[in-house]
């Protein structure tokens, strides 16, 4: 686990014009970018962005095919799988959705898939890869959810998992990460806050409640629409919706040990924020974006090496 001494937050100055400030948006890494698609600004948008990591420029791809693009829209999710971005559900102007395309990285190509018996609308639900499938876990619709479906990219066919002892109904800003052959949500928002962690077992369907160690030296304030990031078996996590505030404090949860530590960093630190991306590449993580009480914003923060 990395120490406030080894680590260190640095603003990264762009080459050009970066997106409009936004929150809700997606982030994923593809080659050497971070692919920057929707969100909510001044208003909601359906435009994508990739930021090069290695020359720091950014670059807006404009479709080949505007009326295949999906519509703007903020928390949905998104992810990867065999050189392709999916992209699901999220919150447009007509309400919830759950709609489902993918871009194709080497045509420039949007599709809508279609296929049978999606999850139903939601907004701000989590993601995450697992073999051949997507897993997709709560979220906010007509209820709070804590169902789960999985979706097999082999079949094109969505299916209901029969969880067992599912965590609280929740939307889990700060996404899902996969360690261990296990499902790690943490944090978020729900009936309530929450500052639990449960990981979901892929081979019995069952939900755990980990239990942090009597070591951890803090345990996080409850919160939601934060960010974490999973390196090695560290995640680590920042800002978010805390009380009536937003926060910039930065944890980390080691999943080995269930054990979390604060590292409080003194230089350079963003500014506080909610529904912000990060993502995990070349051992830093890339924070972009976000909401503070005094509008949105679009700038990019490295944290590392984790």
């Amino acid at each position: 686990m990395a120490t406030s001494e080894e680590l260190a937050w640095s603003r990264i100055e762009t080459i050009n014009t970066p997106p409009q400030g936004r929150s809700g948006h997606s982030a994923v890494v593809y080659g050497t970018c971070m692919y920057i698609f929707g969100g909510l600004g001044e208003f909601r948008f359906n435009d994508l962005f990739k930021f090069d990591f290695e020359s720091r420029t950014w670059t807006q791809i404009l479709p080949i095919d505007e009326s295949k693009v999906p519509s703007k829209r903020c928390k949905h999710s998104a992810c990867i799988y065999q050189d392709m971005m999916y992209i699901f559900g999220g919150w447009d102007s007509s309400g919830k959705l759950n709609d489902m395309y993918r871009y194709r990285f080497d045509r420039n190509e949007w599709e809508q898939v279609q296929c049978a018996n999606p999850p139903s609308p939601r907004s701000a639900h989590s993601v995450a890869i697992y073999q051949n499938y997507m897993y997709l876990f709560g979220g906010i619709g007509d209820n709070k959810f804590n169902d789960m479906y999985r979706y097999s990219f082999k079949t094109n066919q969505w299916n209901m998992v029969n969880q067992r002892h599912p965590p609280p109904r929740r939307s889990s800003y700060g996404g899902a990460h996969v360690y261990n052959d296990r499902l790690y949500v943490v944090c978020g928002l729900g009936c309530g806050k929450f500052n639990d962690c449960h990981s979901f077992d892929f081979r019995t369907s069952e939900w755990t409640e980990e239990k942090y160690s009597d070591d951890s030296r803090v345990i996080p304030a409850k919160r939601g629409r934060h960010t974490c990031v999973l390196a090695g078996q560290n995640l680590y996590m920042f800002g978010g919706y805390v009380g009536i505030q937003r926060s910039n404090e930065l944890f980390v949860l080691n999943l080995q040990a269930n054990q979390w530590k604060q590292l409080k960093l003194k230089s350079n630190v963003p500014a506080p924020r909610e529904g912000h991306s990060a993502v995990l590449c070349s051992e830093q993580m890339w924070l972009f974006g976000g909401w503070h009480d005094n509008g949105w914003y679009n700038d990019v923060y490295t944290l590392g090496p984790l």
